[in-house]
């Protein structure tokens, strides 16, 4: 993978309910850079939400979707990118995403992204491997442990968001991302 040119887009990867949305958005205002949900434009694109492409089609084709929607982005420049959690299953996706933008994987405690979800407005029911969940903590934890490493060997960098404000997170993410070689090295 060539990363020889400066990378000028921000990439946001990790567990559904680690606020990559909400921290996105806040750092794209910031940047004066443009936000883009790769959820929302499956979603825009096929006019049915995650939950009911899952329930209709099946997880493979909207995995099919999410990279087709990935791969259109390769060539966007100036853009904060919030993926969907799954999005590192496979590896074409951060190739696709890496080729101008710096991975940030937002982490956070299995309490904390429960807590995220049980209080976001995109609830569990928006959500669909967390849908059926008896026990919301336990799915998260055993994703989360099928997902770890691929999370950890995708990014360049981990940033943690428990106990943060999205302005903390936002704010330090800026900061790295200003901070990169005119060549980026990560």
């Amino acid at each position: 993978m060539n990363r020889e040119e400066k990378l000028n887009n921000i990439v946001l990867i990790g567990m559904s309910g680690v606020g990559k949305t909400a921290i996105g958005k806040y750092v794209a205002e910031k940047l004066n850079m443009e936000f883009i949900d790769t959820d929302q434009l499956v979603v825009n694109n096929i006019g049915q939400s995650i939950a009911m492409i899952f329930e209709l089609y099946g997880e493979a084709y909207f995995r099919a979707l999410e990279q087709n929607i990935i791969e259109s982005l390769t060539d966007k420049e100036d853009v904060v990118i919030s993926t969907g959690g799954g999005v590192v299953l496979n590896r074409k996706n951060i190739q696709f995403l890496k080729k101008k933008g710096v991975v940030f994987l937002l982490q956070a405690s299995i309490d904390t992204i429960v807590s995220n979800i049980e209080s976001s407005p995109s609830n569990k029911e928006d959500r669909p491997l967390l849908k059926d969940a008896s026990n919301l903590r336990d799915r998260i934890k055993r994703i989360y442990e099928t997902r770890k490493e691929l999370y950890i060997s995708s990014a360049d960098v981990v940033i943690r968001v428990d106990n943060k404000s999205k302005e903390l997170v936002g704010d330090e993410i800026i900061s790295i991302f200003r901070q990169q070689p005119p060549c980026s090295c990560f």
